[in-house]
């Protein structure tokens, strides 16, 4: 018996031949999100395959989470051609386009979606800058080192880890270290800036919301930063700055196991190991009207201390030449640095920490008209008049039992005698220093502004430490 296509028949035939030759992944929906056809590609590169989902509604796969963030339904509900980037687990990235499709009378007919593989693109871009997402902590201290060991020893353990330090000491890089060592270093890492995103916001963010739960929530609703990161790292970076609510919430999270989003009825199971970071000190995550202690003793499992880098002087020196040899290449420059110039990096604090010293080196590099930096030169970049200025400002006059110390780089320029009379606690003595600089500060520049910005530190940094009676200072009048 002889069978004879008939036109649409014919026309399907075209068409899957033309689909199977694009090198993208190729779905054609209709104007409700239906899938009607799919090119193979899609098996190879997609988290499921086509007899699973085509001739299925694209709510299909939200529901079963086989999708997280639907182009398909954004242009249905826009009608415009759009695109997006989508990272899977693994971190396979796929770049789509979703393009509406109109018969010759104008009416709204679906659309066509197509995506292509974009993750070895990123990947060679990332080898080509590879300091842009550094994931190895520069250093030669012992400090660092232990810290590394921590890291190795607890690569196979799923235990929370809790990074203190000052900004800029590099808690981000320790915590992808973390990341990377563990058996989670083929899924999610999100990261997360807890204190740049704003609380009324937060919680939409970390916990997603369902549609209309809210005015100007997306129609088709949000998936949390949370449940993104699932059976991967959740990476909270200056989690001290969460309101002590949303800290309850997220002790939840770590106590269940699972989430539910703004205006949901229904708990969704979510298998996040948690890497935090703060910049404020040990006192201050300690003091309960700050973070929440059961909080604490949750993620705190593994806590991790990160030296501000004026306490290992031994690493601003590979720091420095890892940064000067980055930027060269970045800049095609070939610069370097005298000794002279190694021993005013060497006498500088640093209070902004490898951030500072990092931009300070960057600087260099772009401003310097000879390839031979000498300390004149390094004098300048940092800002500083002369070397006068530098011996002046890195030396003080430390009186112990009576014995004036002219020689010790110990305090900033015009900080004074400092009598230290026997032995006393060294966190009590950072603080007594700090209260003398600030109170200095506050005193010359006549506001909190202009003397956390004359000390590099932030102005809620100072207001925070005065409130939790860490410092004692008379702001009346500032």
């Amino acid at each position: 018996m002889k069978f004879t296509l008939t036109t649409q028949e014919k026309y399907d035939t075209i068409i899957d031949n033309v689909m199977e030759h694009i090198d993208e992944i190729v779905v054609i929906f209709d104007e409700k999100g239906n899938l009607k056809k799919m090119n193979s590609l899609c098996d190879q590169l997609l988290p499921f395959k086509r007899s699973e989902v085509e001739g299925k509604n694209i709510n299909y796969l939200v529901d079963r989470k086989l999708v997280v963030d639907p182009i398909i339904l954004e242009m249905i509900d826009t009608r415009e051609k759009v695109f997006k980037d989508i990272v899977y687990p693994g971190g396979k990235i796929i770049s789509y386009t979703a393009i509406p499709r109109y018969d010759a009378d104008g009416n709204f007919q679906g659309g066509v979606l197509t995506g292509r593989d974009v993750s070895r693109i990123v990947n060679l871009m990332r080898g080509t800058t590879k300091a842009d997402d550094e994931v190895e902590y520069i250093s030669a201290s012992k400090s660092i080192d232990d810290i590394k060991k921590i890291i190795k020893t607890i690569s196979s353990s799923d235990a929370s880890v809790f990074i203190l330090g000052e900004s800029g000491t590099g808690k981000e890089i320790i915590a992808r270290m973390v990341y990377s060592t563990s058996y989670r270093a083929d899924k999610p890492f999100i990261a997360i800036n807890c204190a740049s995103i704003p609380q009324d916001l937060i919680e939409s963010e970390l916990f997603g919301y369902e549609p209309g739960s809210f005015t100007g929530a997306r129609k088709d609703g949000k998936v949390g930063l949370i449940e993104l990161a699932h059976e991967g790292t959740l990476f909270l970076d200056e989690i001290g700055e969460l309101p002590l609510e949303t800290q309850k919430k997220i002790l939840r999270v770590c106590q269940e196991k699972s989430i539910m989003r703004l205006g949901g009825v229904e708990s969704i199971d979510v298998d996040v190991r948690f890497i935090c970071a703060t910049n404020k000190t040990y006192e201050e995550i300690k003091n309960p009207k700050i973070f929440r202690q059961d909080l604490y003793y949750r993620l705190g499992v593994i806590p991790i201390t990160v030296p501000p880098l004026r306490n290992r002087k031994e690493d601003i020196i590979p720091i420095t030449q890892y940064y000067v040899d980055r930027f060269n290449q970045k800049y095609n420059r070939n610069v370097q640095l005298t000794e002279g110039a190694m021993k005013i990096l060497l006498a500088n604090d640093w209070p902004g920490n490898i951030r500072e010293l990092k931009n300070v080196i960057e600087r260099l590099v772009i401003l310097s008209a000879f390839e031979q930096v000498d300390q004149d030169m390094m004098a300048r970049i940092m800002g500083l008049e002369n070397i006068a200025d530098i011996n002046e400002q890195h030396s003080c006059s430390i009186e112990r039992n009576g014995e004036c110390l002219d020689d010790q780089p110990l305090c900033q320029k015009g900080l004074g005698p400092i009598c230290i009379d026997g032995i006393m606690d060294i966190d009590e003595a950072h603080r007594i220093v700090e209260q003398k600089i600030i109170s200095k500060a506050i005193k010359k520049y006549g506001n909190v502004t202009k003397a956390a910005e004359a000390i590099g530190i932030n102005p809620s940094t100072i207001y925070r430490k005065i409130k939790t009676g860490y410092l004692e200072i008379d702001l009346q009048d500032k």
